[in-house]
């Protein structure tokens, strides 16, 4: 994940460079100081998921926002990769509430991709992390879509942040809409689109 600072310049280009897309807004900003970022890792009193600290060494947080130049523009991207101390930080009151709602305690959101629903890690009662991405949608539901960070970063640039996206990856959403539309757009978006990555395991 040495290289993640230069695949996402490089996402953002493409999507520049694009005519089938309008870049709409993206932002990288620079990491924390290295002390800052150690002092974090060490506070969060568990090893992160594989990957993690070496993204957040080179990334600060990544937001992009694109939609399609054709039609009503619905075909759309949007990645909101949150810093790291606001993903290590408290989320009472967003994805469990402590007078009410705890079944979504585990959730820890990195990728607000809509207000609805985000890519996050799910978090143990002794602090564990687990090594796979889940997909959540907030309240709802919640399904693993069996990537690690890295993996997940991986196929996030391959899927240029499509709306959605990270369903296509979970058993049980092959016939939703969200998915439908990813399989029926990105090709003829990115012509160099692989859609056997978006596969459940």
């Amino acid at each position: 994940m040495s290289n993640a600072r230069d695949r996402l310049d490089a996402l953002v280009t493409g999507l520049r460079e694009n005519p089938h897309v309008e870049l709409l807004n993206h932002e990288l900003t620079d990491p924390l100081p290295s002390d800052r970022l150690s002092g974090l890792v060490g506070e969060s009193g568990a090893r992160l998921p594989a990957g993690v600290e070496e993204f957040y060494r080179r990334v600060g947080s990544f937001k992009l926002e694109w939609r399609s130049t054709e039609g009503d523009g619905a075909n759309r991207g949007v990645v909101d990769i949150l810093p790291l101390d606001r993903v290590l930080g408290d989320w009472s009151g967003i994805t469990w509430f402590p007078d009410g709602e705890r079944e979504f305690r585990p959730v820890v959101p990195f990728d607000f991709f809509t207000p609805e629903a985000c890519a996050a890690f799910e978090r143990g009662e002794d602090g564990t992390f687990a090594e796979t991405v889940s997909y959540h949608y907030f309240g709802e539901e919640l399904a693993s879509t069996g990537r690690t960070f890295t993996e997940y970063v991986d196929l996030l640039i391959a899927s240029r942040g499509y709306w959605y996206w990270p369903k296509t990856l979970c058993p049980g959403y092959e016939d939703s809409a969200e998915v439908s539309d990813f399989r029926r757009n990105m090709s003829r978006l990115f012509p160099d689109h692989d859609d056997t990555l978006f596969r459940p395991r």
